[in-house]
């Protein structure tokens, strides 16, 4: 009776040690740490192409914050929780290297843009210089917000030097960002806009009057730095040279973007 009870209690035992020693080399694997981009939103469609390049360079799982630089860099400068920063300017990178969030020798220019003036792609309009854009044909004209996002800043500039500001100035609709400036003629809401030939490229609903040629707008410059004292800096920094890589320079240069020395 005592050998009969013993019985089912070893082979209950031996189970138990089974379960556990096949389990144990399927214990569940480590999570996979994260790396968190801070881009420009004009970057959007191209980074979300080169992700998986990105990944598999950091060896992280990517996490894209993407917005307005001065947006961004504000959010950096209030709470550091971003690894890699892709700015569309010079100067919000400078405002976090002022503020030691910058890892030295890690900021880098990347990319450039051009301007387009772009309409709906039904528009009758035909514009083909900046002093068009002054034309009664325009009530209001879509930018990125000139007080503070780079695209903004940039078309503002280039409508200063052409001379034609002070005659649109009060017809500005601005944005949030130069994908709401974009969202302004697509849904009508502008008879026409300001914007990267890149945005311009991705959308459907409008079409380029005239581009900003080389030299009659400012410089546009895609400025890639890494946030200093963050956890993920080897992996940004990875990500980072994947960026630089003649792979990812095809991929942006497919969505028409330029080479930084432009």
């Amino acid at each position: 009776m005592s050998c009969g009870a013993a019985g089912p209690t070893r082979a209950a035992l031996a189970g138990v040690l089974a379960a556990a020693l096949g389990t144990a080399g399927c214990a569940p694997a480590a999570p996979r740490p994260e790396l968190v981009v801070a881009a420009a939103a004009s970057l959007r469609d191209a980074l979300i192409g080169l992700q998986p390049g990105i990944e598999g360079a950091a060896d992280a799982r990517v996490l894209f914050n993407f917005g307005a630089s001065n947006d961004l860099a504000r959010q950096i400068l209030a709470a550091p929780h971003a690894d890699l920063f892709l700015s569309a300017d010079d100067l919000q990178v400078d405002r976090l290297e002022a503020e030691g969030l910058i890892e030295p020798g890690s900021r880098a220019v990347i990319l450039s843009n051009r301007l387009a003036v772009v309409a709906l792609a039904e528009s009758s309009l035909r514009l083909s210089r900046p002093g068009d854009l002054a034309s009664s044909g325009i009530e209001r004209l879509a930018i990125a917000d000139p007080g503070g996002v780079p695209a903004g800043r940039y078309a503002r500039e280039w409508l200063v030097r052409a001379g034609v500001w002070d005659q649109v100035k009060d017809r500005i609709v601005p944005g949030v960002d130069v994908r709401a400036a974009l969202a302004a003629v697509e849904s009508g809401g502008a008879q026409a806009g300001v914007v990267y030939r890149t945005d311009a490229a991705i959308s459907r609903r409008v079409k380029v009057l005239f581009e900003v040629g080389e030299g009659e707008g400012p410089p546009i410059r895609y400025v890639a730095a890494v946030i200093a004292g963050r956890p993920g800096a080897a992996r940004a920094r990875s990500a980072l040279e994947f960026l630089r890589s003649a792979e990812a320079r095809a991929v942006f240069e497919r969505f028409g973007f330029l080479p930084a020395g432009r």
